[in-house]
C-alpha cells in the first residue's frame, strides 16, 4: 500500500489549490505542497481502513524520490534507485525497481484528474472540509467523491475519505505530521542488518 499514501498524499496538495474562499489559493497550495515535497521531506503516521474489514497502519517518510515505509511486518526503503522491501517474519529481503509497479491493480482506481471534479470547502469544527464530487459524465475518474479534513493553520492533512465506484469509501488518518528536518541517511538500506536474511531480486 506504500504507493497508495503516495497517490492519496498527492490528492491532498492538489485539494488545496481549490480552496480559495478561505483564503489565497495559490499560497494554501504552497504550503500544502512544501509540507509533503518540501526539500526537508516529510513524516507521519497513517491509519487505513475500507469496507470495514481492510485495515493497515504504519508510518510513512519521504524526502524528493526517496522514501521509506513501515506496515505489519513489512519495512520498505527507496533510495530513488532500488527499493528493498524487509519481510520479517519471512527473513527476506526483495529487491524491486521503484519506478516499476508489477503489484497494486487496485492504484488504477486513485488516478486523479483535477478537471473532472466540482470543488467545495467550508468549516467543519475547528478544521477546514474539503469536498470533491466527480461531476456528471467524468469518464476517467473512478473516485466518485472525495472528502479531506485539513489544519487550517498548517494545512497539512488530518484525514482523508475517498469513494470509489460508488462502493466502498477509503479512510485515511494522520497523525504525528513532521514536515522537515527529515536527514537523507534515512533512507540508506541497512544492508549489515539483514545480512543473514534471503535476498530475492525481483527487478
Amino acid at each position: 500500500m506504500n504507493r497508495l499514501i503516495t497517490l492519496l498524499l498527492c490528492l491532498v496538495a492538489t485539494l488545496t489549490t481549490r480552496a480559495g474562499d478561505m483564503g489565497n489559493a495559490r499560497q494554501i497550495f504552497d504550503k500544502t505542497y512544501n509540507s509533503f515535497y518540501g526539500q526537508g521531506g516529510v513524516r507521519f503516521n497513517y491509519k487505513i481502513s475500507a469496507l470495514g474489514i481492510y485495515h493497515e497502519k504504519g508510518w510513512a517518510c519521504y524526502k524528493g524520490n526517496k522514501s521509506k515505509s513501515a506496515h505489519d511486518d513489512t519495512v520498505m526503503w527507496n533510495d530513488g534507485e532500488l527499493l528493498y522491501k524487509v519481510r520479517l517474519k519471512k527473513k527476506l529481503v526483495e529487491i524491486h525497481d521503484p519506478k516499476v509497479n508489477k503489484e497494486d491493480q487496485l492504484l488504477q482506481k486513485f488516478k486523479f484528474y483535477p478537471d473532472e471534479f466540482n470543488y467545495s470547502v467550508k468549516r467543519e469544527g475547528d478544521k477546514l472540509l474539503l469536498t470533491l464530487k466527480a461531476k456528471k459524465g467524468a469518464k476517467n475518474t473512478k473516485m466518485k467523491e472525495v472528502r479531506i479534513l485539513v489544519d487550517p493553520v498548517t494545512y497539512h492533512p488530518q484525514q482523508l475519505r475517498v469513494k470509489v465506484l460508488s462502493l466502498f469509501w477509503l479512510k485515511v488518518t494522520f497523525t504525528n505530521f513532521q514536515a522537515g528536518n527529515i536527514a537523507d541517511t534515512t533512507f540508506d538500506f541497512p544492508k549489515e542488518k539483514y545480512s543473514d536474511y534471503r535476498t530475492e531480486d525481483r527487478r
